[in-house]
């Protein structure tokens, strides 16, 4: 697995655009599909940093990182080629930016922006972020039907246990 941290500045008046925007993409489902297609991705989280230590800075930033399978240079071929409008939102609105595709002089800007990692934490190496999600959907609807059975006839039962496997087949 392969460590990405990126520290990048935000032009002011592009702050309230990421402000919004990241909290808002956590409870949009079509959205946070763009970034769980990718099988290869642990973890990921972007936060935006206005003070450091007490102090304010020149410019917020964007704080990104992520873990992934495969070397940071693929991981960003990914990302600028099949999501690219995704990517000139996230980070376009700072100084620099070089809009993908091609992908050659985004990995040149994340090479002069990118912080040497020392140690991080996966909690679930064998699998994405994407499979941890689905897991927990499928926990969340068998709960509810174990929950309900102790209620339901015989026939009732078989009724859920149908409609369960079908809604959770497409989290499997």
């Amino acid at each position: 697995m392969t460590g990405l941290t990126l520290f990048t500045p935000i032009r002011r008046q592009w702050l309230w655009l990421l402000r919004i925007g990241l909290p808002v993409t956590r409870h949009l489902p079509f959205m946070r599909r763009h970034i769980l297609q990718f099988d290869f991705i642990k973890f990921v989280r972007w936060t935006v940093v206005g003070r450091l230590d007490g102090e304010s800075l020149h410019y917020p930033y964007l704080f990104f990182e992520s873990n992934f399978d495969g070397p940071w240079q693929d991981y960003i071929d990914a990302f600028a080629y099949v999501i690219p409008h995704d990517i000139r939102l996230t980070w376009g609105r700072g100084p620099g930016f070089p809009a993908p595709p091609p992908s050659e002089p985004l990995k040149a800007w994340i090479a002069c922006n990118s912080m040497e990692g020392g140690t991080y934490y996966c909690a679930h190496s064998d699998v994405s972020t994407r499979d941890v999600l689905n897991a927990l959907a499928v926990r969340e609807r068998i709960e509810a039907l174990r929950r309900d059975a102790e209620h339901l006839s015989p026939e009732a039962f078989k009724a859920a246990w149908e409609a369960f496997l079908s809604d959770a087949q497409a989290h499997l």
